[in-house]
């Protein structure tokens, strides 16, 4: 069966989700940055969105530097929220998860599909499934990305650079050569800048004019190990497998009906995903020591509460706590309404290995609830 990889990648994923819920920014050069508090300015950009890079801001540049490329242009300068990506990441790649059953989540805002089983081998039903991860992205979440699809790793990541934003390239294996041909070898992915300087060096400009040079060369210049890694690259070679992630939470998050404070209006949506939580956590096989709630208000600030327990499979004691979060929040937020609600389920471990979290429980309780003799 033909090996299929996608390599999902979220367009400019900080400054989108920045953008997303601030309606004012809208359509402005946005540049989310680290400040690192020494200075009003000091620090480096994390991520700059489509329109701000046009004015040559990137990532990894000192703000002082980019403030000065966006002089006289109205461009945003905002601070990271960590907590406000994790916490939509963590959705999509959920979303991702329920898509295929092999993905690698390699970072905050990009992951390796294997979809070789799902699609049957078939790059129809491949194309078909990326386009179905596009429309519950835009749907669900408000934003877009740029799927690759590859018979490996490495051409799925460089066909996802090929079309930005919002773009889907397929590159099947009788394409690879064409896609390679004339592929500048700085866009080979892996291949750092001092790399590409001593290759155009040597004459090679071209992944095709890497793949057909003399190996014995290459390995004067950079080992054996590296040129061989070198030429294949250039040839799309690649035998990396995609490592399924290991799950750390379970999560499911939904919109409202309408805008609300009103206790028993959000439990009843919280009721209504609890079903869909209990599938999840049957199918995965495992228990989970702390349950939490998600809310996002009005302004579409994330707002999240938990509660450790004990390690547990048991959905309605999951609703149970989330309806005490939810008291709690609701009481110290008076009048804050919602628009979105949800929960989630961490600390997690397989059923399997229960039996061990319990009887940690209970020795951790006898130990603290133990008299301490040593005083005596």
């Amino acid at each position: 069966m033909q090996r299929i990889v996608l390599h999902v990648d979220l367009d400019s994923f900080y400054a989108s989700l920045e953008e997303l819920r601030n309606k004012q920014i809208q359509g402005k050069p946005i540049v989310v940055c680290v400040f690192s508090g020494r200075t009003e300015d000091s620090g480096a950009v994390s991520t700059a969105n489509y329109r701000a890079r046009e004015l040559g801001i990137k990532a990894g540049m000192p703000i002082v530097f980019a403030k000065r490329l966006a002089t006289d242009k109205d461009v945003v300068f905002l601070p990271v929220d960590m907590d406000y990506y994790h916490a939509v990441s963590e959705r999509i790649m959920e979303i991702l998860e329920e898509e295929t059953d092999i993905i690698q989540q390699v970072s905050i805002d990009e992951a390796y599909l294997d979809i070789t089983g799902r699609s049957s081998g078939d790059w129809d039903n491949a194309q078909r499934i990326a386009e179905e991860i596009k429309r519950r992205i835009r749907a669900e979440e408000g934003l877009t990305c740029s799927i690759g699809i590859g018979p490996n790793r490495l051409l799925a990541k460089m066909a996802s650079e090929r079309k930005k934003p919002d773009g889907l390239t397929i590159v099947k294996e009788s394409q690879v050569n064409d896609f390679l041909r004339e592929l500048p070898v700085s866009d080979l992915h892996g291949v750092g800048d001092k790399t590409v300087e001593v290759l155009n060096e040597l004459g090679i400009k071209t992944a095709d004019g890497l793949a057909t040079f003399d190996l014995l060369i290459l390995v004067g210049k950079f080992g054996k190990n590296r040129a061989k890694m070198l030429q294949e690259k250039a040839q799309g070679i690649d035998d990396t497998p995609v490592e399924p992630r290991e799950i750390q939470q379970i999560s499911r998050i939904a919109t409202l009906k309408e805008d609300t404070s009103d206790l028993e209006t959000i439990l009843e949506k919280l009721r209504e995903l609890s079903t869909d939580m209990k599938d999840r956590i049957e199918k995965k096989q495992v228990v989970f020591r702390t349950a939490s709630i998600i809310t996002i208000d009005t302004d579409l600030k994330l707002h999240t509460r938990g509660k450790t327990i004990k390690p547990t499979d048991d959905v309605s004691l999951l609703l149970e706590t989330s309806r005490s979060l939810l008291e709690g929040f609701l009481e110290d937020n008076p009048g804050k309404k919602m628009r979105r609600v949800g929960m989630r389920v961490s600390n997690l471990a397989c059923k399997a290995d229960s039996r061990n979290l319990e009887g940690l429980d209970r020795y951790l309780d006898q130990t603290l609830t133990r008299p301490d003799r040593s005083r005596r």
